[in-house]
């Protein structure tokens, strides 16, 4: 009786086995970039001496935009404890914001102590960006990862300045400009976000960017040879803040 008994009780099955983070994954994302941009106006003619031109509106002004952000990311993930993830992460993206200003900012002003109405105006626009981030997650439960992340950032921009030529109340004197200047900035960036591990193979996240980026220096439409001066040189420091979410498969 007592054998007949033993045999016929159910069989406790085994604990599954934690499902780990460690390895490569790869994924695809979507989500919005804004664009944080300072331009600053100064050597506004400089070949006509200090004085010559006094601004009357500040000296800058933002040149911020938002656009739709595609992109990718690639990695890997280290279990190293019960409760801890490290990594290392490049992500990549696209996005085509721009915003525009006339007059550019610092322009408005007075030229031999009168106004000039038709004054160049200026654009920025940013394009595609990547970053190269370590990573540092706690999960919260065996699936749910919260992290934090850091490391170095890139971003494409391209400012823009156009003068047309109006005789008798233009800034530009000698020659119509219309000059694009691009370059890639480097800098740093930080960020966090949740991500969700779903059949083990599965990465469903939602993540956050801030970027900064060293100032763009650049100088537009170069001397016409004539008594005037149609320089003058844009300073614009960008910053960036980046909300995406994204799927991705482990290997």
């Amino acid at each position: 009786m007592g054998p007949a008994l033993a045999a016929d009780m159910p069989v406790k099955a085994p604990p599954a086995a934690a499902t780990s983070w460690s390895g490569f994954y790869a994924g695809v994302s979507i989500g919005a970039r804004w664009g944080d941009n300072d331009w600053r106006t100064s050597d506004v003619a400089p070949g006509l001496g200090v004085n010559i031109f006094v601004p009357t509106a500040g000296t800058g002004g933002a040149m911020d935009s938002v656009a739709a952000r595609f992109g990718g990311h690639l990695g890997y993930n280290a279990q190293i404890s019960t409760s801890w993830v490290a990594g290392v992460e490049a992500n990549f993206g696209w996005a085509d914001a721009s915003k525009s200003a006339n007059p550019a900012p610092g322009m408005t002003g007075l030229y031999f102590g009168a106004p000039i109405t038709m004054l160049p105006t200026a654009s920025v626009k940013e394009t595609w960006d990547g970053n190269l981030r370590g990573r540092l997650g706690y999960l919260v439960t065996p699936a749910t990862l919260v992290y934090g992340t850091g490391g170095v950032a890139w971003q494409r921009l391209e400012l823009n300045a156009t003068c047309t030529v109006v005789p008798g109340i233009s800034f530009c004197t000698g020659a119509s400009y219309n000059e694009t200047h691009a370059s890639t900035r480097v800098g740093w960036t930080v960020g966090g976000g949740v991500e969700q591990m779903i059949a083990g193979h599965w990465l469903v996240r939602a993540d956050y960017s801030y970027a900064a980026f060293s100032t763009f220096t650049q100088t537009f439409f170069t001397a016409n040879g004539m008594a005037f001066d149609d320089r003058f040189t844009a300073h614009v420091k960008a910053r960036t803040h980046t909300a995406t979410v994204g799927l991705a498969y482990k290997f």
